[in-house]
């Protein structure tokens, strides 16, 4: 095994605890049969449907949350990074069971954070040259990447690795070192894990003019050390052979520990109702209406005008959208929200403050801040 492809830093192994066996004779990809929980962490088992949909935690309909959220900037996303303290100790894991329409499972595991309330898990994408033929020097076949693992020792393979460091002058460096020069997005950072790898490797064809592209991937979450690496150096076993090789690449697909943003949502209540400001915390994806509804607080107006030619006072539509009872006045913060589309936009043409909170979604473009709204703007 040529280990100089990588440098890497090792821990000291956890001694396995008492193992609680939560899954039996499940697969993980092609590498790993007979997965049982990680110790000392624990695996809890959660059944997934369509997994190309997102279901947000506050109701049962499901939405797609990143298009309800918008674009987010890299500068955001940075402000949420968590210190290596967290990083180090943060890492837990999971399997997880998925449920086709066809009713065929498949289960995996994945790398989840100990502390879901506060962390959640981004995913970060980074390429690295190489070898290039036309750059007019050789480049290290290398990634250069300093590996350190925190969960592992197991018969099976299984484990949680994170990134450690850049090899300074290594290809990662130089890498992430081009990505900053030219503003672009993320660099490779400690206590991101490596779940996906795929190398790029473009070639010239013998006796032509003409190139071709080859593209080998490798899955690396969940692995322990020693599995990793042999995935990794197997990986850019190609690269021992660059005569024929124009240009290579590595993309890699990292996961990333990050603070949850949070929206304070500060309320205010018609003087009849002779109720105090209420504040609640809520996280970017929660719909409003939903939020305030499961706390207790009493959203739907009597007096409010349906647009749906039903009487006043009939009842709510159940977020469809028709009857304007769920209302709200939003004084501040109105940039928190998912923008109105064409049917809020005419059904409240007249009240440009007011949205409907039953199509108001928090946290647009993944930020954090405070929103100021008065409740039944209709009885104030």
């Amino acid at each position: 095994m040529e280990r100089k492809l990588l440098c890497i830093a090792r821990k000291k192994r956890y001694v396995p605890s008492t193992i609680s066996i939560i899954a039996c004779f499940t697969r993980f990809l092609h590498l790993v049969t007979n997965v049982y929980a990680f110790a000392p962490c624990q695996l809890v088992t959660i059944h997934h449907f369509q997994p190309s949909t997102i279901t947000t935690r506050l109701y049962e309909q499901r939405f797609n949350v990143k298009e309800l959220l918008g674009p987010v900037s890299p500068s955001t996303m940075q402000s949420y990074n968590l210190p290596p303290s967290v990083l180090s100790s943060g890492w837990s894991a999971q399997i997880v069971t998925r449920t086709a329409k066809s009713l065929e499972e498949t289960t995996d595991i994945q790398l989840i954070p100990k502390n879901e309330k506060d962390h959640f898990v981004d995913t970060v994408t980074v390429e690295i040259p190489l070898y290039s033929s036309a750059d007019g020097h050789d480049r290290q076949t290398g990634l250069g990447i300093e590996l350190l693992e925190i969960e592992g020792g197991r018969e099976d393979g299984l484990g949680i690795v994170i990134v450690k460091g850049l090899v300074p002058g290594g290809n990662a460096d130089k890498a992430c070192s081009d990505a900053n020069t030219q503003g672009l997005s993320e660099r490779i950072m400690y206590g991101d894990s490596i779940v996906t790898a795929d190398l790029i490797l473009r070639r010239r064809s013998s006796g032509t003019n003409e190139e071709q592209t080859d593209v080998k991937s490798i899955q690396t979450e969940c692995l322990g050390y020693d599995s990793m690496v042999n995935q990794l150096v197997g990986l850019l076993e190609p690269l021992k052979d660059p005569v024929a090789i124009k240009s290579g690449a590595v993309i890699l697909t990292l996961k990333r520990l990050r603070r949850r943003p949070k929206i304070n949502v500060q309320l205010y209540y018609p003087p009849s109702q002779n109720l105090p400001p209420t504040t609640i915390t809520l996280q970017p994806g929660d719909n409003l209406r939903m939020a305030m509804l499961q706390r207790g607080i009493k959203l739907n107006d009597p007096l409010a005008q349906r647009y749906d030619g039903k009487p006043t006072g009939s009842g709510n539509c159940g977020s469809g959208g028709l009857c304007r009872t769920c209302a709200v006045s939003v004084l501040r913060g109105g940039e928190l929200l998912s923008p109105q589309k064409l049917n809020e936009k005419k059904m409240l043409e007249d009240t440009p403050r007011w949205r409907l909170a039953c199509k108001s979604w928090v946290g647009y473009g993944m930020k954090e801040g405070d929103v100021v709204i008065q409740v039944n703007p209709r009885q104030w």
